[in-house]
């Protein structure tokens, strides 16, 4: 078995300062044998981390589209922000990338008792509650894409999380989680634990044996992320 964080930031994210180096250290502190760097609109970070060897590493990317944030693992190739979800998951699976929708709720708590949808007719109908949290959410996108994060340490309710659990449950799809870290203390806080993969049909296979487990992050994490924002420290 093995520690899988599934998404995790460096200094080439926008709002981070995490250089690589601190990086790969953190990664190993926190025990995890392999970790997808999802930089906001680019890989070149998860790139170099990849290609010097020093910790196993998924390339993915958090991609802003039109109507939310993707992310996209086993990249080779940048996807381009501003593009429609449609196109940007369509660009993803064109080089052999999946697709998966990080934070689906947003930060906000998703209450218990709310519904996230419904099969009529073999059709998956999603609730309002649904659909008012994010635009990428529709039957569409949710039909096209590999997978779901539940849990992510800066989306603090875990009652949230559960939400997503019963979205994916209604699709068949398998759950992820991540830390979201845009600082070393984060890394490491959401994990999954599951069998090792050689590719991404194993991968998936191996996602859908795992066992997620998380801590949600201080609320004084987003200092950092604001600190790196205005303070334009890069790589």
């Amino acid at each position: 078995m093995i520690n899988v964080d599934f998404h995790l930031h460096t200094c080439h994210s926008y709002d981070c300062a995490t250089t690589l180096a601190d990086f790969s250290r953190a990664v190993r502190t926190a025990g995890l044998d392999c970790v997808a760097v999802t930089d906001h609109n680019t890989i070149d970070g998860a790139l170099r981390l990849r290609d010097s060897g020093e910790i196993r590493v998924i390339v993915g990317q958090e991609v802003g589209t039109r109507e939310g944030e993707l992310i996209g693992l086993f990249l080779e190739k940048v996807i381009p922000a501003g593009l429609s979800a449609e196109e940007s998951i369509g660009r993803i699976k064109d080089q052999g990338g999946l697709v998966c929708i990080p934070h689906p709720f947003g930060r906000r708590r998703f209450k218990a008792e709310w519904e996230v949808g419904h099969c009529e007719d073999g059709q998956v109908r999603l609730s309002n509650q649904v659909r008012r949290a994010s635009r990428l959410l529709t039957e569409e996108v949710l039909e096209r894409i590999d997978m779901l994060e539940a849990v992510n340490s800066r989306t603090r309710f875990r009652g949230t999380w559960d939400a997503v659990g019963r979205l994916a449950q209604l699709y068949g799809l398998p759950l992820t989680a991540g830390s979201d870290a845009h600082t070393v203390r984060e890394i490491g806080r959401s994990r999954v634990e599951m069998p090792d993969f050689c590719n991404t049909q194993s991968f998936i296979n191996s996602l859908r044996e795992g066992r997620l487990t998380g801590t949600p992050s201080s609320i004084f994490i987003h200092f950092g992320s604001m600190y790196a924002r205005l303070s334009k420290l890069r790589c």
